[in-house]
């Protein structure tokens, strides 16, 4: 107990206790099992870290294997056409290995209109004021009195300018402009579908200036909407638009103009560069980046100056191991209805003793002289067990919501919700103690304050006593 007093018949004598102090060294040791909680939550959080880090990259490890596996990663082609200048071609992987003949009967157009005559952007648009403007756009028929319900209406003696943001605010397949022509009195309202094909006609009645009603507006088609036409290896074709991607598999045509006169083209569809190696190289980065991490995680005293999260409890990661062994199996694949496997030193891949994996250059180009884009290409299958195991499913397993991984992450965070929760209850009771705690000793200092004051004053009875007597 923290006591300070001064005594003597000179001076006033004080007596106090330092209540704070006190009650910090009680509390320090009250406080020790609220300390192991908050311990052991920032364990727990630190494991959750590790244990989403991991999660991760095995999801990236997953997604990597994924496109390793599919055939049209390796299926890559180019295409080209005898004359860009009527049509133009891309592809994408998967595309066939040919060659097609195709003559351009016609494009693919859209309905233009320009109405020229007037004399400003401001001009009246003339519209007839008992029916209003109508414009047809691919069936439906918009109308400037307000129909369909919707439409917003147009007001009395509205100007090109109006009848323009008019158009263009319905929101369909059309689209209007107000320019100035050959000088600056002579104005056009251009009026343009802006989508090709016959089904995207337009047209339009109720402009009566077009009639011969003063200022004479002259409406002029620039162009008609047509569908295009082409004729593909004998086959005749119809399409509303130019860009065409339904028939070739993998091949989208662009067609630029209407083939010449007795002119053929032809497209040809040619194998693109080889991406194997990129992307046997990308599969081992993910594979080495989850390697790396384990390892990291699970390093203890005998390997490492710095254990890692998981250095007494390896087991909790031990699915990596799995990981280790399907990835060792190589690939499986079937060619001509039979079973066949490749081998990760065939494929070009070299395990390092210390878990990772390395690419073989020699051995890469040894197997892709022997066809292994062809092999890659026809599709494959990592670690196979069975018609139904894998490497992937092995990871989906782990990484997918309510997997093992996703599973543990769970419990994890639901060890640190009961933590937090006993923390709070225990800090709720730590502070009625530290609060009963001050008001005990904070009652007791009160009291010897008191008993301070009393012997100050019967020191000061028994000095006057004292003095008195030694004067008789």
């Amino acid at each position: 107990m923290a006591v300070s007093s001064t005594t003597g018949s000179s001076s006033t004598s004080t007596t106090s206790i330092d209540v704070a102090g006190i009650v910090q060294q009680l509390m320090t040791v009250e406080n020790r099992p609220l300390d192991a909680i908050k311990a052991k939550i920032t364990q727990q959080n630190t494991v959750i870290s590790d244990l989403g880090t991991i999660k991760s990259k095995v999801s990236t490890l997953q997604e990597v294997l994924q496109t390793f596996q599919d055939p049209t990663t390796f299926n890559a082609t180019s295409v080209s056409t005898t004359d860009s200048s009527v049509i133009q071609a891309t592809s994408s992987n998967g595309a066939k290995v040919s060659s097609h003949s195709i003559v351009v009967d016609s494009i693919a157009t859209s309905s233009q209109f320009a109405l020229t005559g007037y004399n400003s952007s401001a001009a009246l648009a003339t519209v007839d004021a008992s029916s209003g403007f109508s414009l047809t756009i691919n069936g439906v028929t918009y109308n400037t009195l307000g129909t369909p319900a919707g439409t917003a209406a147009l007001g009395a003696s509205p100007t090109i300018t109006d009848l323009k943001n008019w158009i263009n605010g319905l929101g369909a397949n059309v689209s209007a402009n107000v320019v100035q022509t050959t000088s600056s009195a002579n104005w056009a309202l251009q009026i343009g579908g802006t989508q090709t094909g016959l089904s995207n006609a337009i047209s339009f009645t109720g402009l009566t200036g077009t009639t011969g009603a003063t200022p004479s507006i002259t409406s002029t088609p620039v162009s008609i909407a047509g569908d295009a036409s082409f004729t593909l290896d004998g086959t005749a074709f119809v399409r509303s638009s130019n860009s065409i991607n339904d028939v070739l598999s993998g091949v989208t045509l662009n067609l630029i103009k209407k083939s010449p006169t007795d002119s053929t083209q032809v497209i040809n569809i040619t194998k693109g560069a080889n991406t194997s190696s990129q992307a046997i190289n990308t599969l081992i980065t993910a594979y080495n980046d989850l390697m790396s991490s384990y390892k990291t995680m699970t390093a203890n005293s005998s390997n490492s100056t710095t254990p890692g999260t998981f250095a007494n409890s390896p087991t909790t990661l031990s699915f990596i191991n799995q990981i280790k062994a399907s990835f060792a199996k190589g690939l499986s694949y079937t060619s001509s209805g039979t079973l066949k496997t490749m081998s990760l030193n065939e494929l070009g891949i070299d395990l390092q003793l210390d878990g990772t994996a390395k690419f073989n250059a020699v051995n890469f180009t040894n197997a892709s002289a022997n066809g292994l884009q062809d092999v890659l290409a026809s599709g494959v299958t990592m670690g196979r067990i069975d018609g139904t195991h894998n490497l992937n499913t092995f990871l989906t397993s782990q990484v997918s919501t309510g997997g093992a991984l996703d599973s543990q992450i769970q419990s994890q965070n639901e060890s640190v919700r009961n933590l937090t929760k006993r923390q709070d209850d225990l800090q709720t009771r730590l502070n009625a103690v530290q609060n009963n705690l001050i008001s005990q000793y904070s009652a007791l200092n009160a009291l010897l304050f008191q008993l301070n004051n009393t012997s100050t004053a019967l020191t000061s009875a028994l000095d006057a006593l004292t003095n008195s007597q030694s004067k008789n």
